[in-house]
């Protein structure tokens, strides 16, 4: 009888533990982060880089699934006199439409982009940035879309 107590509290605390594991790996886990764009082929800041509003958090949530949504904070770009802003990324061959939330005028606009892969977190240096393809959605709608190429590195800012 005592062996059978055994087992079923082993077997009983194993099932515990499993479920206190499984519930912490599904959580979402968010972290605050440190976000940059350069230009491709040099050291200084791509015009996607003056769209981030430094002045904000930015994070970056892992899902479930091992995904990343990445929530930027906003502010307008201007080329030309028109002014526009970050849409998306492009990794690869792989777009990633992000959704505008806020106002640019109270400086409460964001964009959430969805799916990333683990990839995006490459540290701070420059030397480890992933390639990408920035989407700058312009306000005229004569110039549409504006795709950029630039280097970016996403860090924890902890």
């Amino acid at each position: 009888m005592t062996t059978f107590l055994k087992r079923s509290g082993t077997a009983l605390l194993s099932l515990v533990l499993l479920c206190v594991l499984a519930m912490g790996a599904s959580a979402a886990s968010s972290q605050t982060v440190g976000v940059k764009f350069w230009k491709e082929r040099s050291d200084k800041e791509s015009m996607a880089n003056s769209g981030i509003d430094a002045d904000r958090t930015a994070t970056l949530t892992r899902q479930a699934n091992g995904t990343y949504t990445l929530t930027l904070p906003l502010k307008q770009v201007s080329k030309m006199g028109v002014t526009g802003s970050l849409s998306g990324l492009t990794i690869g061959d792989v777009t990633y439409d992000g959704t505008l939330t806020g106002d640019f005028e109270k400086s409460t606009a964001s964009l959430t982009i969805k799916n990333l892969p683990a990839s995006v977190l490459t540290g701070s240096d420059v030397n480890k940035s992933i390639t990408v393809t920035c989407n700058i959605q312009m306000d005229m709608a004569l110039l549409g879309e504006i795709n950029t190429t630039a280097r970016m590195c996403i860090w924890n800012k902890k």
